[in-house]
C-alpha cells in the first residue's frame, strides 16, 4: 500500500510541477485527469502503464518536455497541433492518433485551431513509480 501511495503522489507531484508551469493568464481550463495506472506484469514487470486525460486551453501555450516512455495519444475534441524533436508541427484532428517514441522532446503540443481547446487522451508505458512528465 505505501508502494501505491508514493507512486500516486509523485505522479500527482509531477502533474501539478507541469501544470504549474503551464499556467498563463489564457491556460484555465487546462488540466490533466489520472484515469488509470496499472503496473504491469510478465516481461514488462517493473513498467506501469497509465492513460491521462489531457485539456489544453485555447491560447494556453505548450512547454517543451518529454516522457520517460512511449506515448499513443488520441484526439477526443478539437484539433491537436502536435511536434516532436523540432520538427514541422502536424494538426491532428478528432478521432485521429499521434505517437511519440520514448524520450522523444514533445517540442509542439497546443490547440491547433484558436478560440478552441482540444482534448485528448494519452496511453503511456513508463518505468514503475516514474513521473510520465520529464524535463527536456
Amino acid at each position: 500500500m505505501n508502494s501505491n501511495r508514493r507512486t500516486f503522489f509523485g505522479f500527482a507531484a509531477a502533474l501539478l510541477a507541469f501544470f504549474r508551469a503551464k499556467a498563463q493568464p489564457h491556460a484555465s481550463g487546462s488540466g490533466v485527469k489520472l484515469l488509470a495506472r496499472h503496473a504491469l506484469t510478465g516481461p514488462q514487470q517493473g513498467m506501469e502503464a497509465v492513460l491521462v486525460e489531457v485539456t489544453s486551453a485555447a491560447g494556453a501555450p505548450s512547454h517543451i518536455h518529454r516522457h520517460p516512455g512511449f506515448v499513443l495519444g488520441y484526439v477526443l475534441d478539437g484539433k491537436l497541433s502536435f511536434g516532436i524533436n523540432n520538427e514541422t508541427p502536424e494538426t491532428i484532428s478528432a478521432g485521429a492518433s499521434f505517437f511519440e517514441p520514448i524520450g522523444a522532446v514533445h517540442t509542439t503540443g497546443e490547440s491547433a485551431t484558436p478560440g478552441e481547446p482540444v482534448r485528448f487522451l494519452a496511453f503511456l508505458v513508463v518505468p514503475a513509480g516514474s513521473s510520465i512528465v520529464l524535463p527536456a
